[in-house]
């Protein structure tokens, strides 16, 4: 049996688990959670799997750290954008 690295572990979880979260968000929006648990969720779940990320799926012997930095870099970019647009969402005037 083939054993998955590292790297294809991080390939298709990250993916999957924004997938999750935006299902999660979606449904919650549906069914009345309350905005504070979802924007929470956005909040502390992105840096928590970056950390995890980082820490348990990056391989430093065979992986390049500056190629590694630089797709988490655009990962949080793009979370932190998310994360305005819910401030701005939740915050906004069009409550």
């Amino acid at each position: 049996m083939k054993s998955w690295k590292k790297s294809q572990i991080r390939k298709y979880l990250g993916p999957l688990l924004v997938v999750v979260g935006l299902a999660y968000t979606y449904h919650s929006h549906i069914t009345g959670c309350p905005r504070y648990v979802i924007f929470a969720g956005w909040a502390l779940g992105p840096p928590v799997w970056f950390l995890l990320e980082y820490g348990q799926l990056f391989d430093k012997e065979n992986e390049d750290l500056t190629t590694f930095k630089h797709y988490q870099s655009l990962c949080r970019n793009l979370w932190l954008g998310f994360l305005a647009y819910l401030a701005a969402f939740y915050l906004g005037p069009w409550n």
